[in-house]
């Protein structure tokens, strides 16, 4: 998640300039559709990786899926249930999940105004859905391996 971090600001910066960009707009008597143009593309930049990242997460989400799917048909029961490596690993996937719905979530907050861009507030929109969603496989994941741990320690 570090590259996701750097990604992020990245995309704060391109905010800050185009924020920049805008207030030096106002100052000069040029059309403001041709001052506009860095501004939609940056934005539409920012769309295109947030789409990108949300096409990982889902991929993600799917093999978290399919990894329950297996324990709830018997399959690869020993090996996920005495793994805790992929238990640390999930509750990561849990925490980078929340960070990520409070930092889409801040910086939509931070904008002066709504989401300009359909595709950018589309783009957000489906960061939050992704996220909260994989936030959810995780957490009932784990709920489920909790139980099989505590199903398997009662005595006979």
């Amino acid at each position: 998640m570090l590259l996701e971090f750097f990604h992020l600001l990245r995309l704060t910066l391109v905010e800050l300039s185009r924020r920049a960009w805008r207030a030096f707009a106002r100052t000069l008597p040029i059309t403001a559709c041709v001052l506009s143009l860095p501004a939609l593309f940056a934005e539409t930049n920012c769309a295109r990786r947030m789409e990108a990242m949300v096409r990982r997460l889902d991929a993600m989400g799917a093999r978290i899926d399919l990894v329950r799917t297996q324990l709830r048909n018997g399959l690869c029961i020993e090996s996920i249930e005495e793994d805790a490596h992929f238990r640390r690993m999930l509750a990561v996937v849990k925490t980078d999940m929340q960070a990520l719905q409070r930092e889409a979530a801040a910086w939509q907050c931070d904008r002066e105004a709504s989401v300009p861009g359909a595709r950018l507030g589309a783009a957000l929109s489906a960061v939050n859905k992704v996220s909260e969603r994989i936030y959810k496989l995780a957490d009932t994941l784990l709920w489920e391996l909790e139980q099989r741990d505590g199903e398997q320690q009662r005595p006979a």
